[in-house]
């Protein structure tokens, strides 16, 4: 898990800093609401769905800090579940409908990239045929910039596992753009 702390501190003195807990989650929204818009987005949400998911982790990151608890690292656990939610709204979907729809299409949206041209657009549209997991940490890697460390927390992995989902990840990209020797 990704908290440090005790959930023994008492509820009166959390009251007490409700200040400093809405300055920490409007600080991680200004921070990371783009990001894990564009994360959710990646893992297959929809415009909509997406929105709602970073409105539920803010509200999760709040209702982590009134319970008492400290989280070690806000920005990986915010992806971890925004992560989570991508996934457990893609197995409500296999469950409903019997497929994974919109994922299986290839209708994935994109989120807006500063550094967008034809030949970026061409690699993302790639990283978005990648397997889950590859795609996810291409993505926390390169698009919300995280530390393999960051990326193992957020994806419930260890930071050499993360490693090599991005290592897997480009090395087959470097195949599909005959860059192999790019290495």
């Amino acid at each position: 898990m990704i908290r440090l702390g005790s959930s023994s501190t008492a509820p009166a003195a959390v009251a007490g800093n409700d200040a400093e807990m809405e300055r920490r989650v409007r600080s991680l929204h200004t921070r990371r609401g783009d990001d894990l818009y564009g994360f959710a987005l990646r893992m297959g949400l929809s415009d909509d769905d997406a929105a709602d998911a970073v409105q539920d982790v803010m509200l999760r990151v709040w209702h982590e800090l009134i319970s008492g608890e400290e989280l070690l690292d806000l920005d990986a656990w915010a992806f971890r579940v925004t992560y989570r939610l991508a996934m457990d709204r893609h197995r409500l979907h296999k469950r409903v409908a019997g497929s994974l729809g919109r994922l299986l299409s290839g209708t994935v949206q994109i989120a807006p990239d500063p550094a967008d041209s034809a030949g970026a657009d061409a690699v993302w549209r790639a990283v978005d045929r990648l397997p889950e997991r590859q795609r996810a940490a291409v993505y926390l890697r390169y698009r919300a910039d995280m530390a393999f460390e960051q990326i193992g927390l957020a994806m419930g992995i260890t930071p050499v596992a993360a490693r090599s989902h991005v290592s897997t990840a480009l090395a087959r990209l470097r195949r599909q753009f005959g860059q192999e020797e790019f290495r």
